[in-house]
């Protein structure tokens, strides 16, 4: 039976990147006040607001609404199951019930974000939430995995340098993916400069973030391929250089549709769903690698 609580936690972390994706596409087509400011229903819709009418940002507003409380219920599954079979273990009870506790704090965040129209920096503090739950989940799912699967590992390999790097490049991953959030439906023109120029003029604070998010991305990016090089020389366990080898190629795609994203001047809602997607991704994937890697520390 504990490989039911691995299996809803697998699962809370597909529905957490769906519901990622989902927002970030509501957020792209303008679809975040599509049930006004009425919460958690939608204002206007049939059945007294339980279901949308047949108008697109009303549904699209309405399916990110349900998928977000789709997350909260398998969530809660997640927990009480880690209560049953994990009680004893504090790297995967823990994890489970702070997920539950944060996915209430996303809930009257969200619920804050459509009464205040949207602020900006709501939504980013709604996405950073968003990014902890999924790290919590992300935890929980690893921290259930057979203990018999993990190779041995020697002293010499197994060191929390490597833990503190692997943390570091998540953290990097993270800040990225907050900077583009801030101004992700914001266009400014050149790439992979800004304007074309090595230093633009900083005349606003959104032109000084989206600067930051593109420096940032590019430091990130070397970071993450030296780590997954790092971790094939030294011989890291299997899962962790998968882990790490997919978080530095999804970076690197993400950089590359960033690109397309200046193309396209911004006009793309799926390619801002998925730009946002990849990130969360590279984010639960480097979060695993860390988590994996303190799971063969505490190895005696």
């Amino acid at each position: 039976m504990r490989n039911t609580t691995r299996r809803l936690a697998l699962v809370t972390v597909a529905a957490t990147l769906l519901l990622v994706a989902i927002g970030g596409y509501t957020r792209g087509s303008g679809s975040g006040y599509g049930c006004s400011d009425r919460w958690p229903l939608c204002e206007g819709g049939a059945l007294g607001g339980m279901l949308p009418r047949w108008e697109h940002h009303m549904f699209i507003e309405w399916t990110h609404r349900w998928m977000a409380a789709t997350v909260g219920l398998l969530a809660v599954a997640t927990a009480v199951s880690t209560w049953r079979h994990f009680r004893r273990r504090r790297n995967v009870l823990w994890p489970s019930g702070a997920a539950v506790a944060v996915i209430g704090l996303q809930a009257w965040v969200g619920r804050m974000v459509v009464k205040e129209d949207l602020d900006a920096d709501l939504v980013s503090v709604h996405l950073a939430i968003s990014m902890i739950v999924l790290a919590l989940v992300t935890v929980t799912a690893v921290g259930a995995g057979p203990t018999t699967a993990l190779p041995a590992v020697g002293p010499s390999v197994n060191t929390r340098g490597w833990i503190r790097l692997v943390g570091v490049g998540a953290t990097g991953s993270l800040l990225v993916l907050l900077l583009g959030s801030y101004v992700h439906n914001m266009y400014f023109s050149g790439w992979p400069l800004v304007g074309n120029t090595l230093l633009p003029k900083f005349t606003n604070r959104y032109l000084t973030v989206h600067f930051a998010h593109r420096v940032g991305a590019a430091l990130v990016m070397m970071l993450l391929l030296y780590i997954a090089v790092a971790a094939v020389r030294r011989d890291r366990p299997p899962a962790e250089r998968l882990l790490l080898g997919g978080a530095a190629a999804g970076f690197a795609a993400n950089v590359g549709l960033g690109a397309v994203h200046v193309v396209t001047e911004v006009d793309s809602s799926a390619l801002i769903a998925i730009h946002l997607l990849v990130a969360a991704l590279v984010w639960a994937q480097l979060v695993a690698a860390t988590a994996q890697a303190a799971r063969h520390l505490s190895l005696p």
